[in-house]
């Protein structure tokens, strides 16, 4: 087998498994399941991945680092603190709609993970949440924040994110900029007038 020929099987194992798991759940799916949808042998299967385990922490390990990747960025890229926070969180709702099914993996099948794969994943969302952080001290550094614990404020925004995949529907009244802008709104300046 020629490599790239290895990479485009393993791609499709790997993308009819984030379908299968989105759908019918991690638990749900076996590895039969993922072969029969992806017309591969389940001898295939196994000669890239060592279980099923293995291949939800492939999706959700890319998944990860490909966010933490487009987050480094912005923050490299946006000297303003409250600029850059609209920006991630925008950024984040955007990749989050364009790879919900991924986003729903990483929110709902999780927990599903041990060991290595575990402390991986974890280790990369908690670079994503350091990522945050980061950004909020930097804005109560500024003194354009009122007294807030930014640990809490951290797990609003990404509570707020990630469960944007469950009522988001693609032709409704606010495509995904309009309602990063109106979360990012939100979560600055709340709901009351002012």
């Amino acid at each position: 087998m020629d490599r790239k020929n290895n990479v485009d099987k393993k791609e499709l194992l790997i993308r009819t498994a984030i379908d299968l798991f989105a759908k019918k759940g991690y638990a749900d799916t076996s590895i039969r399941d993922i072969g029969k949808a992806a017309k591969a042998n389940v001898a295939l299967i196994y000669y890239y991945f060592q279980d099923k385990e293995a291949i939800l922490h492939n999706i959700i390990e890319h998944s990860a680092r490909e966010l933490l990747v487009i987050l480094k960025e912005i923050q490299l890229k946006e000297p303003d603190p409250l600029e850059c926070l609209k920006k991630m969180i925008a950024r984040q709702i955007l990749f989050s709609s364009e790879s919900w099914k991924e986003t729903k993996l990483i929110a709902t099948e999780g927990d599903r993970l041990h060991g290595q794969g575990k402390s991986v994943c974890l280790k990369l969302q908690r670079e994503i949440y350091d990522l945050y952080m980061k950004q909020l001290e930097r804005l109560k550094e500024s003194d354009i924040v009122d007294d807030i614990n930014l640990t809490v404020t951290n797990f609003v925004i990404f509570g707020m994110i990630n469960w944007f995949y469950r009522w988001y529907q693609e032709g409704g009244p606010l495509n995904e900029e309009e309602i990063a802008n109106e979360m990012t709104k939100i979560l600055l300046f709340g709901v009351l007038k002012k």
